[in-house]
């Protein structure tokens, strides 16, 4: 048998524990690839979504590189710490250090080419599937299916210096070991876990901390806090694993009622040394876990209001104002009626009149409105209507959460009280003047002598089929000219839609990727005990444990290697969402609860179904071992 030979049959006769590992390369040079195929492909160039395709393309791949580089190496380092009897074996067989390094570099490149291969050749497979759907998504017409030498050539070449890279490094930071640790790799005995408490209360005082400021963050504040809470949350995540679980167990053993009952005593009897074992894996499962429910669950309340956004921020189907120096404004305004009449759209005209005092307020100018006028603009556009007393005054503000220092507003010979509400969105702005006050019928109608500007709001049932409509005004009427200005409502929501799902398109697959990294740690570090279970369970077997309390131990060791992480990591998202929530609504977006739900729901569900799956595997493999 040649040195090469025994690389491969070394890979083959692990293929079981290598599996997912492998499913995982596989599925990173897929989405990788076909994200190239985007990038490259010859027809994307002549679409208007060219730029932020490839744009947000080029993003995802870059993440996807780094993420598979850094899982890549910590899968294979942990590989060789359960290949370290096999190595002891092969040094007393004389093996040299450098004939090891060698060997798993074959292995690590074999597995790594292959990879490549089987995720570019999935990839050419599913590429016209990914086609349509992100035509679906974008909404233009799917793209056709090319043979993508330029994309095969990136994949190949990167995935390659990954492999290469990670061989390299892997490599150079073994540590050496005696020949007797090598020998008793796994079986080496365990030192007692030990969790300290101050440890174990800094973490809970860590998260409670993270939690209660992500909690009470409020708008734009949510964006300040972002990186001391996600500092938080990740230091307290790793000591939850690495000292609060081994405490929390420890404390349970204690309690002789609950230890002795039943099956707990063998529960729990190495509960503590796994908890302390999976502590690091639990810790990546949950932070890539909370990253991929964020990422998807965001970019799906992104995606699913974009419509209600659009609506909210443009009123109307169309709308233009004009000052009354504007000569063009008849011209204008027939352009917009007559094309809607030839395109066959009904339409509703709304008219409203503005003055601009001649005195600023807070160093801006400011502008009023009817009330009675604003009421029936506001009423066309669907939109909150104003109540006033005689002596009051409205102020609108520009955006979101903007402030208003005035209490009071001069105007005319009256000092009106100001109100306002910082969480109303505007219905109009100004050519001329910085800000708008809704002001009551007779003061409006006493001003005299003052600059005017008027605005006209088209309602149009069937707006969104005015894409082609409203492109072509936009090109006779510029959007914003000397004494005028014009906005059409289609152009942005298709324009905005494109993004939102592309951003979605993008986000879901990185998610999925980075879950089914997550599923790979679980896989991986289930199967590496698995030996140690077959001995230990067997043991146990001799003097009475029976196939149901097996099957009930295992449920319950395996359900919390599976569940505990995503349930810390569901936690985290929910603590995100919530804090989000008040972020979001300076988009306009209403509520992420549905799409949050959605998202959350589905992992749990294919959670549940991949461990249902292994756990029988599992029990399959070790009761057959001990019936024989």
């Amino acid at each position: 048998m040649t040195f090469r030979q025994f690389a491969c049959n070394n890979v083959l006769r692990n293929k079981r524990t290598y599996a997912a590992f492998f499913l995982s390369s596989v599925f990173s040079v897929m989405i990788f690839f076909v994200y190239a195929m985007f990038i490259f492909h010859p027809g994307i160039a002549d679409e208007e979504i060219h730029g932020s395709v490839a744009t947000g393309m080029m993003v995802a791949e870059y993440i996807i590189f780094l993420f598979a580089f850094f899982f890549l190496f910590y899968c294979v380092g942990a590989f060789l710490k359960k290949r370290e009897k096999e190595f002891g074996i092969l040094f007393m067989h004389g093996m040299t250090a450098k004939q090891r390094n060698l060997l798993i570099f074959m292995e690590n490149m074999l597995i790594g080419i292959v990879s490549i291969i089987f995720g570019i050749g999935l990839g050419l497979v599913l590429g016209k599937l990914f086609f349509q759907l992100a035509g679906f998504l974008l909404d233009v017409q799917a793209l056709e299916f090319y043979f993508p030498w330029q994309a095969i050539g990136l994949t190949f070449v990167a995935f390659l210096i990954l492999f290469v890279a990670i061989s390299f490094f892997t490599v150079l930071l073994l540590r050496s070991r005696s020949l007797l640790d090598l020998l008793q790799g796994s079986q080496r005995p365990k030192r007692e876990p030990k969790a300290s408490v101050f440890l174990s209360l800094l973490a809970a005082g860590l998260l409670v901390i993270a939690y209660t400021l992500a909690l009470t963050a409020d708008g734009i504040s949510v964006v300040v806090l972002l990186l001391p809470v996600t500092v938080l949350t990740i230091a307290g995540t790793y000591l939850l694993f690495t000292q609060m679980s081994v405490f929390l167990i420890a404390f349970l053993k204690k309690n002789r009622f609950f230890y002795w009952k039943r099956t707990n005593l063998i529960t729990l009897s190495d509960l503590d040394y796994r908890m302390k074992d999976n502590a690091r894996m639990f810790f990546l499962v949950s932070i890539v876990s909370t990253i991929a429910f964020c990422a998807i669950g965001t970019l799906a309340a992104l995606a699913g209001s974009i419509q209600e956004t659009v609506v909210k921020t443009n009123p109307f189907a169309f709308e233009y104002q004009t000052k009354k120096s504007n000569l063009e404004e008849q011209k204008h305004l027939s352009l917009i009626e007559n094309g809607l009449q030839q395109a066959g759209f009904s339409f509703e005209k709304h008219q409203v009149t503005m003055r601009i005092l001649p005195q600023k307020v807070n160093e801006e100018k400011v502008g009023v409105v009817k009330l009675s006028d604003y009421n029936q603009f506001a009423l066309a556009a669907n939109t909150r209507e104003l109540k006033l007393n005689e002596n009051e005054a409205f102020l609108v503000v520009r955006w979101f959460g903007d402030a208003v220092e005035s209490k009071v507003l001069d105007v005319g010979q009256r000092q009106l009280i100001v109100k306002t509400d910082t969480k109303m969105n505007p219905l109009l702005s100004g050519l001329d003047f910085e800000r708008l006050a809704v002001i009551p019928d007779a003061v409006y109608d006493g001003l005299t002598g003052l600059e005017e500007e008027m605005r006209y709001g088209y309602v149009v049932p069937k707006w969104k089929d005015t894409q082609e409509i409203s492109l072509k005004l936009e090109e006779q009427i510029e959007h914003y000219g000397e004494h005028y200005y014009f906005s059409a409502r289609a152009p942005v929501y298709h324009s905005m839609k494109q993004m939102a799902n592309m951003a979605l398109f993008i986000g879901l697959f990185v998610g999925v990727l980075f879950f089914v990294a997550a599923a790979s740690f679980l896989y991986f570090r289930l199967y590496t005990d698995l030996e140690n279970d077959k001995r230990q369970y067997g043991a146990i077997s001799k003097i009475g444990l029976s196939d149901q309390e097996l099957s009930r131990i295992v449920t319950i060791q395996i359900a919390l290697l599976f569940f505990v992480p995503i349930v810390v990591a569901i936690i985290h998202s929910m603590v995100a969402f919530v804090s989000l929530q008040s972020l979001l609504k300076i988009m306009l977006i209403a509520s992420v609860v549905k799409p949050t739900a959605i998202v959350l729901l589905s992992f749990v569900v294919v959670q549940a179904i991949y461990f249902w799956i292994i756990r029988n595997r599992y029990l399959f493999h070790l009761k057959r071992s001990m019936s024989r």
